[in-house]
């Protein structure tokens, strides 16, 4: 491996796992929908770096780290070591590859066998790699991890030690064969916030003794901030903000990226600032197809270049259109809103605006709304998704290009293609 060759590089990266199939399924003959749980994720970590990967639980985080580590198998794409592609590993390629890649799990309560000493904890995988001079190893890496003196904690099991001691002794094990690589997957989520400052300040102290580097994945960005010198924003499987640490928090370009910085708690009860106003969850990962994934929560979506709406007005409009794609238009509950037991097609348009519309649309934009919902009330789904299309249709149900929004500084969002119009360049921000 050269100095210019990365230590671990993660290209154009697909996990995509099958939905279970029914009898319906089996007898039409259809094809099981696929679960895009990691979708064209490319990284890379260099020597003695700290890289991070946060986004909401169910975004693809942790399918990532237990790819990497060989757990699930790739769909498409390719993870490098040393600049070597895992798929030429033979077998002791592979040992060698998850001797020096270890992982730091985010439950320090579940991580350890409860069965089994610190000691046997620390000395199973040195005898897994055939690592000798266990005893020492064993008490120095005790040290590092501040458990000293070691004689108190090695004849302990797990039941006898803190949420904090679990974790550090989990840390431990992931260091004591002196790996090239750490996948910390949200390793002081389960702790105390005064234990969390403890075991980050630890981790940022070990990673440079070591000279480990590391992937360290959170949903927290105020943990990130701590450990991380650049950060990988993911969402619905997509890596969509990838930045420095300090200026990804100073002045996030992505949408997705800004709501999760203005939800970082700030220490100052006086301090006032806007509430974020991303609503709503991840939706299921499941045969998303093309466009931004995070169209139906963002609040900057971009109507298109004709329309005259209101911003909030057209959400809405985008949010209806999703939930009509989906088929969860929500009819039983729109007729228990209607008097007239056998309503007509106008009184059942009337009702499913009135409860999927709060923002006033005006001319032609209420005209083809109102013509579209009285196609659904007709029961004439595909034409009522079809004429919203050819109003409402933004560029935002396109996939954005992965483009360099400043110098090492990428976002995945038609705010900064240059095709976009130069007024849109920037989303409004939100704190």
């Amino acid at each position: 491996m050269t100095d210019e060759t990365p230590l671990l590089e993660i290209r154009n990266l697909r996990k995509y796992f099958e939905e279970s199939s029914n009898v319906l399924d089996l007898l039409l003959r259809r094809e099981p929908d696929q679960i895009q749980a990691v979708d064209d994720v490319s990284l890379t970590l260099n020597e003695n770096e700290s890289i991070a990967v946060i986004g909401e639980s169910g975004c693809g985080k942790t399918t990532l780290l237990l790819t990497l580590i060989g757990l699930h198998d790739i769909t498409d794409g390719e993870i490098i070591y040393k600049g070597t592609p895992v798929s030429e590993f033979d077998k002791a390629d592979w040992k060698d590859y998850r001797s020096n890649v270890q992982v730091i799990f985010q439950d320090p309560f579940n991580a350890l066998d409860p069965k089994m000493t610190i000691r046997e904890s620390l000395e199973e995988p040195l005898k897994i790699h055939g690592i000798d001079d266990r005893d020492r190893r064993v008490r120095d890496v005790l040290e590092h991890v501040e458990l000293s003196p070691p004689e108190k904690y090695l004849g302990r099991k797990p039941v006898n030690l803190s949420g904090g001691e679990k974790q550090r002794v989990a840390i431990a094990r992931a260091l004591i064969v002196e790996p090239d690589i750490i996948l910390a997957d949200e390793p002081v989520s389960m702790l105390d916030a005064s234990t969390q400052a403890a075991v980050l300040k630890m981790m940022k102290e070990l990673i440079e003794d070591f000279g480990v580097s590391m992937i360290y994945i959170s949903h927290d960005l105020s943990t990130v901030s701590y450990i991380s010198e650049h950060v990988n924003v993911m969402y619905l499987g997509r890596i969509v903000e990838t930045a420095p640490t300090g200026q990804i928090l100073a002045d996030p370009k992505h949408p997705y990226t800004d709501a999760l910085v203005s939800a970082v708690p700030i220490p100052d009860p006086g301090h006032d600032r806007d509430r974020t106003r991303m609503s709503g969850a991840p939706r299921d990962p499941i045969g998303l197809g093309d466009g931004c994934r995070f169209r139906d929560r963002c609040p900057a979506v971009i109507p298109p270049d004709h329309l005259e709406i209101d911003q909030e007005a057209f959400r809405e409009v985008m949010e209806f259109r999703e939930l009509l794609d989906r088929d969860e238009i929500a009819f039983d509950r729109v007729v228990e809103t209607i008097d007239d037991p056998d309503p007509d097609d106008r009184t059942m348009a009337r009702a499913l605006k009135q409860e999927y519309f709060r923002h006033e649309l005006s001319g032609e934009n209420e005209a083809t709304l109102t013509e579209s919902l009285i196609a659904l009330a007709n029961e004439k789904p595909d034409v009522a998704a079809r004429r919203l299309k050819q109003r409402f249709e933004s560029v935002c149900e396109t996939t954005p290009a992965y483009v360099e929004a400043e110098t090492g500084w990428n976002v995945a969002c038609h705010h900064y293609e240059e095709s976009t119009n130069e007024t849109q360049s920037t989303p409004a921000k939100q704190h």
